[in-house]
């Protein structure tokens, strides 16, 4: 019982930890965003633009608003846009849940674009592919009308540091690694250990793919 116990007042401990280092994030997050003096280029930008003969269509303005819903951007500091491992970081349309497309309420030559089905997330980069979740909607049918475009991605924004907020988060993560903590707030959330013991939660993962760049804006 007395082992019990501890391992349920540590437990407690680790979620009290992790509810402190999500608020902090959060804070550090809201901080006021200022322009730059000097702008500079972090890496390269990846984006989904019209291809020209499209635009001359009659119905380009479908592709138009297609376009508006299903772009995303990749970030990279390397202009081949390769991760560490050498593997490509592709570029692909966002997926709409079913429940988003609902209240589209697009006319049929948009509608058109797209196809029905249960999709893979692929965009989901730090999950193997066995486990990467999958999703209810529409997905671009054929992608035969959208080009890549890369630009240098430009810093012109930054967000103020909070150094109390920094040195707190830095402290917890810190103990998080050496007692591991990730791994144990892994198994009570009921997700898989599929990575390093080092690793934060998926939420957190998430996030910061999410937030890459609150750093800066272009």
């Amino acid at each position: 019982m007395i082992h019990l116990d501890k391992v349920s007042a540590r437990d407690k401990a680790l979620l009290r930890l992790e509810r402190e280092l999500n608020r902090l994030h959060r804070v550090q997050g809201a901080a006021p965003v200022i322009p730059l003096e000097r702008p500079f280029q972090r890496g390269w930008v990846k984006s989904f633009v019209l291809r020209r003969d499209v635009l001359r269509r009659p119905d380009a303005a479908a592709f138009v608003t297609a376009l508006k819903a299903i772009n995303q951007r990749v970030y990279c500091r390397d202009v081949a846009f390769l991760r560490p491992n050498g593997t490509p970081l592709l570029l692909r349309p966002r997926i709409i849940p079913d429940r988003e497309w609902l209240k589209l309420a697009w006319p049929a030559k948009v509608q058109r674009l797209f196809a029905f089905g249960h999709w893979r997330l692929d965009e989901d980069l730090h999950q193997q592919l066995r486990w990467r979740r999958h999703v209810l909607g529409f997905k671009v049918a054929s992608p035969w009308w959208l080009e890549e475009n890369l630009q240098p991605h430009l810093i012109t924004h930054q967000r103020v540091e909070l150094p109390l907020v920094r040195k707190r988060i830095a402290e917890i993560e810190s103990y998080l690694v050496k007692h591991e903590g990730w791994h144990r707030l892994h198994r009570l959330h009921g997700q898989r250990s599929c990575w390093r013991r080092e690793s934060p939660p998926v939420h957190e993962l998430r996030n910061a793919t999410s937030h890459a760049d609150d750093d800066g804006a272009e």
